[in-house]
Parts: structure tokens; sequence; C-alpha cells
């Protein structure tokens, strides 16, 4: 269930970007906001992190986690602020999907290669939530990247009228 939950949220994104030229990608509407390749490589950058630590999570003990209350990550009135600024260089929509597809696959590889009854089981120390379980970090990635699904079509709004 939850690689369809990834999966869908994945295919969500890339929905949104369906169409949009090289330009329209990295356009800046303002100073203080992103274009949305720099939200595409944040989604990117955040999945291969997580990936990381769930890989070696996975090889860890196993251990008791409370489930945390996720339900706030799609909300786009609550701000945090990334760990880590995307680059804001050009890039292409084509190296921005290769990215997302090459992160996805590793994903997906890992948990090809693992029961995914122990996910429940294994933690990792997220930056904002503290402790979550493997399985509570895989909602997380599908969570943040409808949150910024949002922040895509929130973009493209000032696509067409900026």
């Amino acid at each position: 269930m939850i690689l369809e939950q990834l999966q869908e949220a994945r295919s969500t994104v890339l929905n949104s970007i369906n169409g949009l030229s090289d330009e329209e990608l990295n356009k800046v509407s303002a100073p203080d906001s992103w274009s949305i390749a720099q939200v595409l490589l944040h989604l990117q950058q955040i999945e291969s992190y997580f990936l990381s630590l769930m890989d070696a999570a996975l090889q860890g003990p196993s251990e008791q986690v409370k489930e945390k209350n996720l339900s706030y990550i799609t909300d786009r009135s609550k701000k945090v602020k990334a760990p880590v600024e995307p680059s804001s260089e050009f890039k292409t929509g084509e190296e921005l999907l290769s990215r997302l597809n090459h992160s996805r696959e590793k994903l997906i590889a890992l948990l090809n290669k693992t029961n995914l009854d122990l996910l429940p089981e294994k933690a990792l120390s997220h930056p904002v939530f503290g402790k979550l379980s493997v399985q509570q970090t895989l909602e997380f990635i599908a969570s943040h990247e409808i949150r910024h699904v949002k922040q895509i079509q929130e973009i493209k709004q000032t696509l067409v009228v900026g």
C-alpha cells in the first residue's frame, strides 16, 4: 500500500508539470520564492536524503516508535524552513525528470529487497518529527510531495498572471 501512495503522489507531481517549458520550470515569480525546478530538485533531494537514512535504519535494530500525526504536512499555511535550499541553477525538464526517476528507482529497489513487515519496527531520526518509523518516513515522503504539488500549482498561477 505504501508503494501505491508513493507512486500516486509522484504521478500527481509529474501531472502538475506536464507541458511546462524549461523556461516556465525555472521562472521565479518573487525573490523569496522557488521556481518549479527548485521544488522538483527539493523533492528529489529529500527523497535521496531519507533513502540513505532508511537504508541504515533497516539494517539496524528494531525499536518501538510512537506514531506521529503527519496530517498537517500537506497544509501549506504551516511553513517549515527547508534544511537545504535547492540550487537556482537552470535545469531542463529532462534533467529534473531524470533526477526524480533515479531517486524513486533507488527507493523502490530498497523496498523490493526489504521485508515490508519490518517497516514499522525500524526507526530513524527525522529533522522535524524526531524518531519516525521507516513506514511513517515513507508516508512523510508521499505527503511531502503532495504538499509541494500545491506549491507548484501556486507557482503556475503566477506564470499565467505574471
